[in-house]
């Protein structure tokens, strides 16, 4: 088999390629990887085009490059405000969260169920269970939480007689 002569070889779809990631600050693994491109071939192609100097000194610029970036990122981590471990708290978090699990607590104490049995019977994670019950209690405060349901959602209390007479009455 002849091997191909690198001399003739003039390919501007490659040229193109070797040179936006010669100038970004990809890898070249990812840069091939977000371009569906063949990894050894665009090796091949940047080993080609690209001098083994101007190589290393993408290498080396690539390498003080993450270290201003890491700085950068801990200055932005310092100005967050401090972020909880659980992402409502029941002094000042969501009502809809509140109320969701204000349902399931009081749900569990009327089912007679214990908590891991409760959990699993409705796929909810006994640890978050238990944590909510814990913070419930500790407030003290009883929240309403059918009245935050949907109007969809609440139950429909009519008697039948009511909706009959209701339906065919004659005049309106």
């Amino acid at each position: 088999m002849a091997s191909r002569s690198w001399e003739k070889a003039n390919n501007p779809y490659w040229s193109e390629h070797v040179e936006t990631w010669y100038r970004g600050h990809l890898e070249a693994e990812e840069y091939c990887r977000r371009r569906k491109l063949s990894r050894a071939a665009f090796e091949r192609w940047a080993r080609h085009l690209v001098s083994a100097e101007d190589l290393s000194k993408r290498a080396y610029r690539l390498q003080k490059l993450p270290r201003k970036d890491v700085k950068q990122r801990a200055k932005k981590r310092r100005s967050r405000p401090p972020r909880h471990r659980y992402g409502a708290r029941t002094d000042s978090g969501p009502v809809a969260l509140r109320a969701f699990w204000s349902m399931h607590i009081e749900a569990m104490n009327w089912s007679g169920m214990g908590l891991a049995e409760y959990a699993a019977a409705l796929g909810l994670s006994p640890h978050a269970l238990r944590i909510w019950r814990d913070r419930l209690e500790e407030s003290g405060d009883e929240m309403d939480w059918r009245s935050l349901l949907h109007p969809s959602a609440r139950a429909q209390l009519s008697s039948a007689a009511n909706c009959t007479r209701r339906k065919y009455r004659l005049t309106p």
